[in-house]
């Protein structure tokens, strides 16, 4: 499948549909710079980020990044966005929570549901809130976010009441330039900029790369309905006895 992929994101980075979308983020990434170039960018190791990274290094070399690591995840990240630094010359600002994820995901006793409903706190306090810290350490009032419509309608809302560029009520500027970007895209970018694709798009027997979504290695609602547990089964047997081990996977 790996092949076949590669072959097909090829042939569509030489289409106007893909040369517009890749256009379109270049802009977005300007207009920002021309408010302030006090930006970071905030890299997760999914595919979005660091296509976003790559093409705000390319345009404005010396824009932060940063990376927020935890105890929550996949095990092909670190070493994967320390290969892309390397191959990159890239250096990063690394973020971390003050509390365990895995920690407070084992408190959640009565299953998915319970966990499911503190996945907001998860994702503030042991997400934002560190890559909030470390960009303040850094002096910058924006960051660069790779989110794309095409993901969830939440999303696609977003984007129509605040746009690409948008101050929150804190006063940080958010700038998300692949917004418009579809999948295609994105993996069409990785191939002909010769950049690894991270390998957790290939692991998993139920969905394409296109349709997968890296967040925590947490069975959350959206990989429950999208057969996250039986790729961690197969491709991550350890995870998946923990899961079960903890009451979490039901």
């Amino acid at each position: 499948m790996k092949n076949k992929k590669i072959l097909e994101w090829t042939l569509y980075a030489k289409l106007n549909e893909y040369k517009a979308q890749i256009k379109s983020a270049i802009t977005i990434i300007n207009r920002a710079l021309s408010i302030t170039d006090k930006f970071a960018i905030c890299w997760s190791g999914g595919k979005d980020s660091t296509v976003m990274t790559h093409l705000i290094k390319k345009l404005f070399a010396e824009c932060p990044i940063i990376v927020q690591f935890d105890d929550c995840d996949w095990p092909e990240k670190k070493p994967y966005i320390y290969r892309i630094c390397k191959q990159m010359q890239w250096e990063i600002n690394e973020a971390t929570p003050d509390f365990s994820i895995w920690e407070e995901a084992i408190k959640c006793k009565i299953g998915i549901e319970d966990l499911c409903s503190k996945n907001n706190r998860l994702t503030k306090y042991g997400f934002l809130k560190p890559l909030n810290k470390a960009r303040e350490k850094l002096n910058c009032k924006g960051s660069f976010i790779g989110l794309r419509t095409e993901e969830s309608n939440r999303r696609k809302r977003n984007q129509k009441y605040n746009g690409n560029i948008y101050t929150l009520k804190s006063g940080e500027i958010i700038c998300t330039p692949i917004v418009h970007l579809n999948a295609k895209a994105v993996f069409a970018y990785h191939v002909v900029n010769d950049i690894e694709i991270n390998p957790c798009y290939f692991n998993n027997a139920f969905r394409s790369p296109e349709e997968i979504r890296l967040s925590w290695a947490l069975p959350l609602l959206y990989g429950i309905n999208n057969g996250d547990p039986e790729h961690m089964r197969k491709y991550y047997p350890e995870y998946f006895n923990k899961f079960r081990e903890l009451c979490i996977y039901q």
